[in-house]
């Protein structure tokens, strides 16, 4: 038995009996099973890739090879393997263990990847920046849901011209992303897994050809194909394809990785995996609850943390309001792979045919949903905030610049947690601010959240976006889903030292402390236009004025605000609480984030109180 908390690197692999692989690959998922129990992760796509992921490192030199993880929530096992067991137990927390590939973590760490379908093009540059042949080589990782993204697609085209460059792919199969994979290439997927000729010629050849005859019959076997059906995308854009082949079979992998990692040419091997593998409640989990998952029972497989009564996970609020007003009114919802993330399974089971998940398709989202506003048809396109960066031109060029109605939801909006770097949603606000005619809000609490998306049903004719965070809003009272608000700002508290304004949840924080300190409190739920009106009166008293904002400090409302106290003259000194631009924040709890970089309530005290202190300071001189 080895001690998975004394690896160091995976040259300890070489030295092991097949017996001893697989009983290794049993320890992985065993302790993948317990650890993740504690801490929470990324659980099903884990146990779903320990034999490849052995496989890949027994075959491959991790001294000289590059193996490029597409979207690193698939390499725990490659952690593992890489000597960080030991760290497991700080998993996703704040100064431990980032869920993702992290440069900074780790010499083999090569490619950091939080959001998909980039290793591809990263692999390309790798190969074509070596100025003479290498005897190294270069591995991509990638999930069926990822390839299907665009710069996969662009990648994959791109690299197919080069025949000498020999890169080498696997397609990690598993039939899901978060959720189900979708669209056209999935069920071309599902032709390749079920092709009889794949499976039977395959299996026979792999098993009694040495690795050179085995690629010249791969090359007959594609002949010989090509009289009974079509060629398939990836063939046809330049590569030798091998598989599918069972990923969950270690031996096998091994097998086959041994004779495939010599050719000379781009090869893509296609291997089938069972996501959640080893652990029943997630092998049965079909919608995706599994993929990531908080601290859980593992005998009973239920989270261990159960939410308060009167607590709303804001996903699902958002999802809630969307059943009862399509009660009332026809539109579309539109994700990119977020059915689970976003909590619509319910909506799309019952308007089936007015829900669609594009899959991990941002830009295309953004462009299918212009294409249904310029049809006059209401839409709602969600995202994840940290997603809705890669579909910027489509949303500025295709939506904001024709002044197209599209109510953007910009779900996990603010300081995220535990997915760290690659994941918070503090830039939206920026790259949005200087888009033409886009409108941009954030409402406080539940009720509020509900006012805004009524407002952008009933009265703008615009492009709209509502921002709202991760977590939980706590409900004191039943629901009016008849309520209605404008981006009109209000004053909550009224004080005598200091203007403090601010959106979204903090707002709820700077409230418990406005009667101690004495401000004066603003909501500006209304960031894009601001209101201005509002906004005059607070500079009429002359009080210094502290924005506080979730975001990256640039182009946001603080900046809007500056501009117009310059345009009209005012006099009070304005301040920003914000993330400066070159911080990068990392994982943990949104408490601890939260608290380290200056938005918790003891850190909203203090720094209220230092501007209190410089401004006398400034008025006493």
């Amino acid at each position: 038995m080895i001690n998975l908390l004394e690896i160091k690197n995976p040259a300890f692999l070489k030295t092991l009996s097949n017996k001893e692989l697989k009983e290794l690959a049993s320890e992985i998922r065993e302790f993948l099973i317990r650890s993740i129990a504690q801490t929470g992760g990324h659980l099903s796509s884990n146990l779903g890739v320990v034999e490849l992921t052995i496989a890949l490192y027994y075959v491959f030199d991790y001294e000289k090879d590059k193996i490029l993880f597409d979207v690193g929530h698939q390499a725990y096992v490659h952690k593992i393997l890489t000597g960080r067991a030991k760290e497991f137990s700080t998993l996703r927390q704040y100064q431990g263990l980032s869920g993702y590939i992290n440069r900074f973590e780790s010499e083999y760490d090569i490619w950091e990847s939080g959001h998909s379908s980039t290793s591809i093009s990263a692999m390309a540059g790798m190969l074509l920046s070596n100025t003479v042949p290498l005897p190294n080589h270069v591995i991509s990782v990638i999930g069926d849901s990822s390839i299907t993204n665009g710069i996969a697609l662009e990648g994959l085209n791109f690299l197919g011209q080069f025949q000498t460059l020999a890169p080498i792919i696997i397609l990690n199969d598993n039939k899901m992303g978060i959720s189900k994979s979708v669209g056209a290439l999935s069920k071309a997927f599902v032709k390749l897994r079920n092709s009889w000729l794949n499976r039977s010629l395959k299996a026979t050849l792999n098993k009694i050809l040495p690795a050179c005859l085995t690629r010249c019959f791969h090359r007959l076997k594609r002949g010989i194909k090509g009289f009974i059906q079509q060629d398939n995308i990836f063939e046809d854009m330049g590569f030798d394809y091998y598989g599918p082949y069972d990923g969950n079979d270690l031996i096998y992998c091994i097998k086959v990785l041994n004779k495939i990692k010599n050719t000379k040419k781009p090869v893509i091997i296609h291997f089938l995996t069972k996501k959640g593998k080893g652990y029943t409640p997630s092998e049965m989990d079909e919608i995706g609850n599994y993929h990531g998952v908080s601290p859980f029972d593992v005998v009973t497989g239920k989270p261990m943390i159960q939410r308060a009564s009167n607590e709303l996970n804001i996903s699902k609020l958002v999802s809630q309001y969307l059943v009862e007003q399509r009660k009332k009114r026809e539109f579309f919802v539109v994700t990119p792979a977020m059915k689970v993330g976003a909590e619509l399974e319910e909506f799309a089971k019952l308007y089936p045919s007015d829900f669609y998940d594009v899959g991990i398709a941002e830009e295309h989202g953004a462009v299918m949903a212009a294409g249904m506003a310029i049809s006059k048809k209401d839409v709602v396109l969600l995202m994840y905030s940290t997603f809705s960066q890669r579909a910027y031109d489509q949303i500025l060029n295709d939506i904001s610049r024709q002044n197209l109605k599209v109510i953007i939801g910009l779900d996990r909006a603010g300081i995220v947690g535990e997915d760290g770097s690659t994941h918070q949603g503090i830039y939206d606000v920026s790259m949005l601010m200087g888009m033409p005619n886009i409108k941009i809000c954030m409402p406080k609490d539940a009720q509020e959240t509900i006012g805004l998306f009524n407002y952008a049903f009933e009265e703008v004719d615009s492009p709209i976006v509502i921002r709202y965070p991760r977590g939980t809003y706590k409900i004191t009272q039943p629901l009016d889903y008849t309520y209605r608000c404008d981006f009109s700002w209000e004053q909550l508290y009224q004080g005598h030292k200091i203007n403090v304004i601010s959106y979204g949840p903090d707002v709820l924080i700077l409230s418990s402390i406005a009667a101690s300190l004495d401000i004066n409190l603003y909501n500006a739920r209304g960031i894009k236009p601001m209101d201005e009106k509002m906004l005059a009166k607070i500079f009429d008293n002359e009080l210094p004025i502290l924005v506080i904002e979730q975001v990256v400090s640039s182009g946001t409302l603080y900046h809007k605000i500056l501009e117009f106290k310059e345009k009209n003259h005012f006099r009070s000194s304005v301040f920003l609480h914000g993330f400066h631009c070159d911080t990068i924040l990392p994982h943990g709890s949104v408490a601890e984030v939260s608290d380290a970089f200056g938005f918790s309530k003891e850190q909203f005290i203090q720094k209220i109180e230092e501007i209190l202190q410089e401004t006398k300071c400034v008025n006493e001189k």
